[in-house]
């Protein structure tokens, strides 16, 4: 699977812009293909593929002329989608869209938090990530895949991390990210409940796929 990052971004560049991942969603997407960018934001993806830029609500849709504007509720209401973008959504939003239909061809996924949840969402949706790649945003790493129907290899952890990350240059430092966020759900949820041993599972996978991340002194 080729792993990708922002063209042009080296290593420790800034962290804190979002053109970041705009442009890793416009790189990892084919082109040639009857495209829509549901909830198309300012028009920015739409315009750079050629897309037709939908949106729920009339005035969601941006101001610009030089892309197809459509009001539509997610797929529905358009034919022959060869690919769809659903991106900057929560994970439950990207996979009911999915689900309601019409099944696009091919999509591109991100979803800001919960990245887990989608990867272990589309594989019971019958989808499979056929390339995905980090992007630098906000202090954190943003997740950018694409999708073809299929049956993915991995389970557990590995489908949740994305195994083919663990490759990706910027494997380790997401990773850290990652266990920070599992770190304060465990302190907020009580010891004994379901959320608070989830976290504590998340933090000790990652601890064994990255051993560098883990704080000193803490027991293996």
């Amino acid at each position: 699977m080729e792993l990708l990052q922002p063209p042009d971004l080296k290593h420790g560049a800034s962290l804190l812009s979002a053109a970041n991942r705009l442009e890793l969603i416009c790189k990892i997407a084919p082109r040639g293909l009857r495209t829509v960018d549901v909830g198309c934001d300012h028009g920015h993806v739409s315009k750079t593929l050629g897309a037709v830029a939908s949106e729920r609500e009339p005035h969601r849709l941006p101001r610009r002329t030089d892309v197809p504007r459509v009001v539509a509720n997610g797929l529905r209401g358009h034919k022959n989608v060869q690919l769809a973008i659903l991106t900057g959504m929560g994970p439950q939003l990207i996979l009911g869209i999915l689900e309601a239909g019409p099944p696009p061809g091919e999509a591109i996924v991100h979803s800001p938090q919960h990245s887990h949840v989608l990867r272990m969402g589309l594989k019971q949706l019958g989808w499979q990530i056929h390339r995905q790649g980090l992007a630098p945003e906000n202090g954190r790493f943003a997740e950018v895949m694409h999708i073809r129907p299929g049956k993915s290899p991995h389970d557990g952890y590995f489908l949740g991390f994305g195994a083919d990350l663990l490759g990706h240059p910027w494997a380790a430092q997401h990773a850290q990210h990652l266990r920070e966020n599992w770190t304060r759900l465990a302190a907020d949820a009580p010891p004994h409940t379901q959320a608070h041993q989830k976290a504590k599972a998340w933090i000790q996978w990652l601890d064994k796929q990255f051993p560098t991340n883990r704080p000193m002194g803490q027991a293996c």
